[in-house]
């Protein structure tokens, strides 16, 4: 998922994707940043996830993405 400030330009969001990995990390879900501005979420999930476990995981990166303002995807 690549994070930019402002569509029109894209210009990358490091700084909202590092807060978006670290609220993610604190309810529980793993996330890390790649991308040559460190502004590209990478969603690793174990190779063995049920439905629920998905739902939860978007559940709560939708929390984090929410939490961190200007964000847009």
């Amino acid at each position: 998922m690549d994070l930019v400030e402002d569509r029109a330009t894209k210009r990358p969001a490091a700084e909202a994707a590092a807060r978006v990995v670290e609220l993610a990390r604190e309810d529980g879900v793993l996330l890390s940043r790649d991308g040559p501005h460190d502004n590209v979420l990478k969603i690793k999930p174990p190779l063995v996830l049920n439905r629920a476990e998905a739902e939860t995981a978007l559940a709560i990166l939708d929390r984090a993405l929410t939490r961190t303002s200007g964000v847009t995807t």
